[in-house]
């Protein structure tokens, strides 16, 4: 494993993730300069760009529309940023990444996150990537991190934030799609994959929103063994919960969590577990002990250990939407 992955991943629990600080899926992808040859924008009305970069729907699309969307302060303006499709063969997993340069023409305010993938996806996280322009689909690792505004484990998924509140975008930043797939049926899959953001109305947003990330990367279940892996920290400052959900593999069986010794999420589904939703948002302290873990069953012939493969490596996570941020510069924070 490339030691800065693994580097970056163990640090996760312990500090705040900064924009793009130390990240692995920062400067490090495809070319930044190739052209994606989608239209962006935040103007009314439809202008979805020809597709001219390679592969079977060119190397992505970032679309504008006039679709209304709720919440209060919103322009009813939206962007999608389309992934390039991509084929996954029967019993195959495949982590694909794809760069959009940022599609607003300066600073946006995001009150709305939605996502659809076909099925057979196991994860999306899109990232925010400074200074990138458009570029063609790639393999990447299931490893990469970096600070994240959303992310999604179901096939059609959105975050909506209270009135006043929405996550920032800066006019330097684009962002990094990445997608994991594993298709387990007899045929081979078409992947389409697509995020829209609902845009906020200048001046109507008091707060922003950002993402608690924590992982436990300490895993290791011997063949044959059932073991709970628990991770154990403090919020590093007063939050609001907006959202929560894990994030397991095939041989977990388990998850539940807790902030101050109350339920915040559980679940038994390792595949598309449904997020806790809170409406009205949840209120925690600063300081307050937080406590998950995953219960995993090994059932193969080799141990369980940290990894991306969701049929042969186990993960622990714990996700959350929250505002507001300290700072802009800490959009995605650990716990102590």
């Amino acid at each position: 494993m490339d030691q800065r992955i693994m580097w970056w991943w163990r640090r996760i629990p312990t500090i705040a993730l900064a924009s793009c600080m130390f990240a692995i899926g920062c400067g490090d992808g495809a070319d930044e300069d190739t052209a994606a040859g989608g239209s962006k924008g935040a103007g009314a009305g439809s202008t979805t760009g020809p597709s001219t970069g390679p592969g079977p729907s060119g190397s992505g699309d970032a679309a504008t529309s006039g679709a209304g969307a709720s919440g209060g302060g919103d322009t009813g303006k939206t962007v999608t940023l389309t992934m390039t499709e991509f084929t996954v063969p029967s019993g195959g997993e495949v982590f694909k990444c794809q760069n959009f340069a940022n599609p607003f023409g300066g600073d946006a305010e995001v009150t709305k996150f939605e996502s659809h993938m076909t099925a057979g996806s196991h994860h999306l996280l899109l990232f925010y990537k400074d200074g990138v322009g458009d570029a063609p689909l790639e393999e990447c690792s299931g490893l990469e991190f970096a600070a994240t505004p959303y992310g999604s484990q179901v096939p059609d998924d959105s975050v909506s934030y209270p009135d006043g509140v929405a996550a920032l975008v800066k006019a330097t930043t684009g962002f990094r799609l990445q997608t994991h797939y594993l298709n387990t049926t007899p045929a081979e899959l078409t992947a389409k994959v697509t995020v829209t953001f609902h845009l906020a109305e200048p001046g109507t947003v008091t707060a922003h929103a950002g993402v608690l990330f924590v992982v436990e990367p300490n895993i290791f279940v011997a063949p044959g063994q059932t073991q709970v892996v628990k991770h154990d920290c403090s919020l590093p400052f007063d939050m609001n919960l907006i959202k929560a959900t894990s994030h397991m593999h095939k041989h977990a069986t388990h998850f539940t969590s807790s902030i101050a010794g109350a339920k915040v999420f559980e679940t038994a589904q390792w595949a598309d577990p449904v997020p806790a939703v809170f409406e009205p948002p949840r209120s925690v302290s600063g300081g307050a002990p937080v406590h998950f873990e995953c219960t995993f069953t090994n059932t193969g012939t080799i141990p369980l250990t940290f990894g991306e493969s969701a049929t042969n490596n186990e993960m622990c996570i714990f996700i959350a939407s929250f505002y507001p941020v300290p700072s802009d510069d800490s959009v995605t924070v650990g716990c102590d």
